[in-house]
């Protein structure tokens, strides 16, 4: 399948797996099956590079690919990237994902990308409602900022410290998993963090992403929150419709913040 005006690769890099899908632009879902590989533990450039490979030949994808990463993208490398290799911190670190006889890629922040997806297909309050927090929880907690339907790119919020620790090291996905965190002891963590950024950045919303989103009925409704939240339109697919909609947005000239 080659690239088309309607239908684009999406990948999106993970700490424990790298999956992808072609993705339907006009409508935002998946076109096909998704295919998906574990995260190598070494996890370099060239590792991610060889699984993105595979996964479009998998689907007979030739073209440019929509890659979504775990970490702020800076220039020629990535910072604060833990589950993927120290490698990709060098400078340089990106140029097989992006180079034409690499992955030929277009490159976004994971969060960034569900965000950007939550804003192309989600509820069209987004684009004037003030500022939407979009938080992903997996391997880590990514997030996302949407300012009347702009997406300010490159926020770590999962980064913030609180007295036990990292949000995205107490509240994440993992520790739900590793740790068996029920929903109270989830929400007991959680909510400092969601005070502090409700005081700080005035949020008109929230949308929730990442495996969080299948079971987010359970743990959200025992958070306490002014403002409304939600699960992200496209769920646990967000970061790979994103990907796919950074390519389109880069082809046009209008990625702005969104694709690197």
């Amino acid at each position: 399948m080659s690239a088309g005006t309607d239908t684009q690769l999406g990948i999106d890099v993970g700490g424990t797996s790298i999956k992808g899908a072609v993705v339907d632009l006009g409508t935002g879902e998946l076109a096909g099956a998704i295919r998906s590989e574990p995260t190598p533990e070494t996890a370099t450039p060239a590792d991610v590079v060889s699984a993105i490979g595979r996964i479009a030949s998998a689907v007979d994808w030739s073209g440019p690919v929509g890659v979504a990463l775990p970490g702020v993208i800076d220039g020629s490398s990535l910072r604060h990237a833990p589950n993927l290799s120290g490698v990709f911190e060098e400078d340089g670190a990106l140029v097989c994902l992006r180079a034409p006889d690499g992955a030929n890629a277009v490159l976004i922040n994971d969060a960034d990308a569900a965000g950007l997806a939550e804003l192309t297909y989600g509820d069209a309050g987004i684009d004037r409602d003030g500022l939407t927090i979009v938080l992903t929880f997996g391997t880590g907690i990514g997030s996302a900022l949407l300012h009347n339907g702009d997406l300010i790119a490159n926020s770590e919020l999962g980064g913030l410290e609180g007295t036990n620790g990292r949000f995205e090291e107490i509240a994440s996905g993992r520790a739900i998993s590793t740790e068996e965190l029920s929903p109270v002891e989830w929400a007991q963590r959680a909510q400092p963090f969601f005070d502090e950024l409700e005081a700080m950045l005035n949020p008109s919303r929230w949308v929730v992403g990442g495996g969080l989103s299948e079971n987010f009925d359970r743990f959200a409704s025992r958070l306490e929150l002014s403002k409304p939240i939600s699960v992200a339109h496209l769920g646990i697919h967000a970061g790979v419709v994103g990907a796919a909609v950074a390519v389109r947005r880069a082809g046009r000239g209008a990625a702005g913040n969104a694709a690197q």
